[in-house]
């Protein structure tokens, strides 16, 4: 019986060694609901304690990263904030990266962020902002990466103190994307999705990510969705 046992174990040990993330992955932190990034004396429980066990499957190893109310904070006064995943499973050519993100406004916080899959890393900078962090205050990041075999991402912050928060995070596969290792920022201010509303979608139409055309149902939307401004821009927006 104990040899049986200990052959299990084993087992379950090699196939939970072995899981990897299977593509797209999509998180809107909508889990973390114990904290609130309202002041910055707001509280924010720390994630992956023992009194808050890590609630993302996919992420590996959570080093001083908080609950901020529908998103989380990276760092603290006098540590580096940082997220690893799990391995990444991919079959096509480049790895998209994107997250909605800003910066602490914090003396001395350092504004960059790196982000690393497999063997490479970019940075990145945030803009400090004051409290209330609210998502219409984040700005929009799309990092695109050439695929490694086994390789893991890690978000982390760029010096010892470099507190920021973080929402939205997506992880997608393409084939030849021509901007790998370029990252792509643009600000999403302008558009941002909140209690069942895409703002800043006046000048534009609405779809489901299946191309369904939902414009007239602003209002009473909830969750994922893309715009296109009548310019040509794209964006993808979270509505909780």
């Amino acid at each position: 019986m104990k040899k049986i046992t200990f052959l299990v174990v084993a087992l379950c040990a090699t196939m939970f060694a072995n899981a990897a993330i299977t593509l797209p992955l999509s998180e809107d932190f909508a889990v973390c609901d114990k904290g609130s990034a309202t002041t910055p004396g707001s509280n924010m429980p720390e994630i992956g304690t023992a009194t808050y066990p890590n609630p993302f499957a996919w992420a590996t190893t959570l080093t001083k990263v908080y609950d901020a109310g529908g998103m989380i904070k990276f760092g603290a006064s006098g540590a580096t904030g940082s997220l690893v995943t799990d391995v990444i499973s991919v079959t096509k050519d480049s790895v998209v990266i994107e997250f909605d993100a800003i910066g602490w406004s914090g003396t001395s916080d350092v504004n960059s962020k790196k982000i690393t899959y497999g063997a490479t890393t970019i940075t990145i900078q945030t803009t400090p902002v004051e409290f209330p962090v609210t998502p219409e205050k984040l700005e929009h990041f799309k990092v695109v990466f050439a695929k490694e075999e086994g390789a893991t991402l890690t978000i982390a912050g760029g010096g010892v103190k470099s507190r920021f928060f973080l929402d939205n995070l997506s992880i997608t596969e393409k084939d030849k994307d021509s901007s790998v290792g370029v990252e792509i920022v643009k600000s999403a201010a302008n558009v941002y999705g909140a209690n069942g509303t895409i703002y800043g979608a006046e000048n534009g139409r609405i779809y489901t990510i299946t191309g369904m055309d939902v414009t007239e149902q602003n209002g009473k939307l909830k969750g994922v969705y893309v715009v296109k401004a009548n310019d040509g821009n794209v964006q993808k927006v979270v509505v909780k």
